[in-house]
């Protein structure tokens, strides 16, 4: 079994709820073993009042990693700080313990709602083959030494040969809200189903069909899930023609161990059309990259992919829009990459607008991001404030002028 015991960022920004703590009745915990790779974002990267989601884990297969989480709330502050103290025992089914001691100071608390503090400690764990299958539970005992009062609690999770996906249920579906329920074994089912929709697809799409934005949510899932490698790279073995070349594209990039599944033939025939990893976007310039920041979010539930995505709606700026390029006698390469920022643009913001709804984690990242003005492009700012309906506040007329003619044109384009 591989563990490990690891200390999150500084939670200065972190933690939330100070105030409302002090009011809290009393002091409770809880253990979360979970998949998901968002917390801290969730700590950092939202408002204080909304809540953070964290996706339970039961089961689990050989080779495949979950983090045990301590949340906790109603701790004693003194002097701006919590200062707790405890242990966490990891019984396994023979009954044979792992202890792990716990303690933490934590200083500058701020906040003021929710009431839930994030331990900085969090263990991490993957089972290998000789460990015992079965039942695993989880014991703390926690102590909030400002106040002298002891908690305990207990979490277990399930050790499996495997877990067989649920009939009937559509696997490609499935995946596409995996940080909101990791859900591995619907990983090869899924690229089955992409497989077999291909011929479809590529008669919808024709001359503008491209694989890289679907091929990009098994790329992020594998790369959470190391454990699905040998069975995805046993699914590419049987593969022929474009599906098996697809399936080398996805394990080229996974990983180095993943890439020497391929043959040198088949490495260089995927690095030469993709010198560098088409799934890492720097900076999203093109609609099939904001696809492929999407996919990374639908997995990992991550800001940063989000980030990328909003940053891109400050393309309008420098773009124009296609009634303007239609208008164009003799329209040039500078044109050209003008129109397509205005689409690059349009495509981020529909997108934002269009799943903010079903996926209230798009909101809770953007109104942090912009109430604290991490959005430093003033067009990018405006428009992905209108995609979910928040009032923005311009500071200033050098940052408000450009901003309202981008307000003014978008709303242009959509009337168009």
């Amino acid at each position: 079994m591989k563990k490990s015991l690891f200390v999150l960022p500084v939670l200065a920004a972190v933690l939330t709820a100070v105030c409302a703590a002090e009011k809290q009745p009393g002091f409770s915990a809880q253990i979360i073993p979970t998949k998901a790779v968002n917390i801290a974002d969730q700590f950092t990267g939202i408002l204080p009042n909304r809540p953070p989601f964290f996706p339970k884990v039961v089961k689990v297969t050989c080779g495949e990693p979950f983090k045990v989480e301590i949340v906790f709330s109603g701790a004693k502050i003194r002097n701006g700080a919590v200062d707790l103290a405890g242990k966490l025992v990891m019984t396994d089914p023979e009954e044979k313990q792992n202890e792990i001691p716990l303690r933490s100071h934590i200083r500058k608390v701020s906040g003021d709602t929710a009431g839930v503090f994030l331990l900085p400690q969090s263990l991490t764990v993957i089972y290998e083959p000789k460990d015992p299958k079965g039942k695993y539970t989880f014991d703390m005992e926690l102590a909030d030494c400002g106040a002298n009062r002891t908690i305990r609690a207990s979490a277990s999770v399930e050790y499996v040969e495997k877990v067989d996906p649920k009939p009937g249920m559509k696997a490609f579906e499935k995946t596409g809200n995996y940080y909101r329920d990791p859900c591995p074994e619907y990983v090869i089912p899924a690229f089955r189903e992409f497989l077999a929709n291909l011929p479809k697809q590529k008669a919808k799409e024709k001359n503008s069909f491209n694989p890289l934005p679907q091929l990009a949510f098994f790329y992020f899932l594998l790369k959470e899930n190391p454990q699905c490698v040998p069975a995805f790279a046993e699914l590419f073995k049987s593969l022929r023609n474009e599906e098996k070349y697809l399936a080398a594209v996805v394990l080229n990039f996974v990983s180095e161990s993943s890439a020497k599944t391929l043959n040198p033939n088949q490495r260089d025939a995927v690095r030469k059309q993709f010198p560098a990893d088409p799934f890492q976007v720097e900076k999203a310039v093109f609609p099939w990259q904001l696809d492929v920041c999407w996919a990374e979010f639908f997995v990992r539930g991550t800001k940063a992919p989000l980030m990328k995505i909003v940053n891109a709606m400050g393309l309008a700026g420098d773009s124009i829009t296609v009634e303007q390029y239609k208008r164009l006698a003799k329209p040039t390469l500078e044109d050209r990459r003008k129109l397509m920022n205005g689409l690059t643009v349009m495509a981020a913001q529909w997108s934002v607008r269009s799943l903010a709804p079903r996926h209230p984690l798009i909101r809770y990242y953007l109104e942090a991001a912009l109430s604290r003005g991490e959005v430093k492009n003033p067009f990018a700012g405006v428009l992905a404030a209108k995609a979910v309906g928040i009032p923005v506040k311009l500071k200033n007329e050098q940052v408000s002028g450009p901003a309202e003619r981008c307000r003014q044109q978008q709303e242009t384009k959509e009337a168009e």
